[in-house]
């Protein structure tokens, strides 16, 4: 497996706070394509790794699945990095362990990698329903990224309405769910999506849009194949995210806004 270690010059020295438990599995999903379910996967997995590494003062792995049966440009981010250093005979590892996964026994496998200790983040493929229901069965959480169009905010109802159907049978009894949203030109985009997004209802709650948004910056856009040396807006999306789980298991009541 690669090396867990990761090198982040801009990245401030991590601040104390709640984390999830090994064995951790985080689902990026959106019944849509091109919802930049990729780039988000790939930088929580990133600050995971960084957190893992700062905190305990060693790895821990975090194993990335790449089960998009279409594009798999996760998958194609970690091959790149590599191949790129093979072509420039260096011998920097990548910091993730990535794989392709679009296989029938999805919810099989990660249970096998939670039994092994690793943190899972399942990129899932916007058609896939199948395998989106698989990769909820062990999941601890669903974050669906959003970026602020109309096409893309029509998608999210759908969304959780699959997610849904098989919160019953997960097997922590349950999975958190988040809308991440991405900011385009300006900040009235998101703002106009936050006013859709707030009639949604998921068992009962209204749908949790996370407070921390991320800049669709050219920056994220140039970094497949590299690792990003800027993680400080999806370590505030983490953040977030452990926060509210910690609160929840400290049996304080949540307040959506």
């Amino acid at each position: 497996m690669a090396s867990s270690d990761v090198t982040v010059p801009r990245q401030q020295p991590v601040p104390d706070g709640p984390e999830g438990d090994e064995g951790d599995v985080t689902v990026m999903a959106c019944l849509k394509g091109g919802s930049t379910k990729t780039t988000t996967t790939n930088y929580l997995a990133f600050v995971r790794a960084l957190r893992r590494k700062r905190k305990t003062g060693q790895g821990r792995p975090v194993k990335v699945l790449d089960a998009d049966t279409v594009s798999q440009t996760t998958f194609r981010w970690a091959k790149k990095f590599k191949d790129e250093q093979a072509a420039k005979g260096t011998k920097l590892e990548y910091p993730l362990d990535v794989e392709r996964y679009p296989f029938e026994d999805l919810d099989d496998y990660i249970a096998e990698l939670q039994a092994d200790g690793y943190d899972v983040f399942a990129d899932i493929g916007g058609g896939n329903v199948a395998l989106f229901h698989k990769a909820l069965k062990h999941a601890n959480r669903l974050i669906v990224p959003l970026s602020p169009s109309g096409l893309d905010v029509d998608r999210v109802a759908p969304t959780f309405t699959e997610a849904a159907k098989i919160y019953g049978d997960n097997s922590r009894g349950g999975f958190e769910t988040y809308v991440l949203l991405s900011r385009k030109i300006s900040d009235k985009q998101s703002r106009e999506a936050r006013v859709e997004l707030a009639p949604l209802i998921f068992l009962g709650k209204p749908v949790r849009v996370l407070d921390t948004e991320v800049e669709q910056l050219i920056e994220y856009t140039r970094q497949l194949g590299k690792v990003p040396t800027n993680l400080d807006e999806y370590t505030d999306v983490w953040d977030e995210m452990m926060r509210s789980e910690a609160r929840k298991r400290a049996g304080l009541t949540e307040v959506y806004r």
